[in-house]
């Protein structure tokens, strides 16, 4: 895709979309499983656009989920930024790795992010005990193909 209107377009709405999942209220079983949707269209951005979508975009869209889920400022704004610098370091590779290959990858990076969070949390005393703070990386890896293969038809749909 293009730096064209249609594509930045397309970019904005993506991101506007995972904000939204991000922040729907979910019965609270189903809290723990939610996948980080912000973090989920910035991998997926950096890999397809990077010219249009790195560290500076992964940054505001932290800071925007931040305001969103009136956490601590700046913890997703930092952790997406690294996310974003992770994969715009590799993105070239993974674009060549089957679905499945990319999980794995997405399940690693959005793990890291879900452990500087949880890091800065717990300096600040507001953690969660455990390591059931990571269960959203397991579902953001499982949705990660699926997530792909639409975006990537609607990407189609939308040209």
């Amino acid at each position: 895709m293009g730096a064209n209107r249609a594509s930045v377009f397309f970019i904005t709405i993506s991101f506007i979309t995972a904000f939204i999942f991000s922040v729907l209220v979910l019965p609270h079983v189903f809290s723990f499983f939610r996948p980080e949707w912000v973090a989920i269209i910035v991998i997926y951005w950096v890999i397809k656009a990077p010219l249009q979508v790195g560290v500076v975009v992964a940054w505001t869209a932290g800071l925007l989920l931040d305001v969103l889920e009136g956490g601590l400022l700046g913890v997703n704004a930092l952790s997406l930024a690294i996310v974003a610098y992770l994969i715009l370091t590799m993105h070239q590779r993974i674009k060549l790795f089957p679905l499945i290959q990319q999980s794995f990858t997405v399940f690693l990076v959005v793990g890291i992010h879900l452990m500087i969070g949880h890091f800065i949390r717990s300096l600040v005393g507001s953690s969660v005990p455990g390591i059931i703070y990571l269960i959203p990386a397991i579902s953001s890896a499982i949705l990660w193909p699926f997530a792909v293969l639409f975006i990537d038809k609607l990407a189609i749909k939308l040209r």
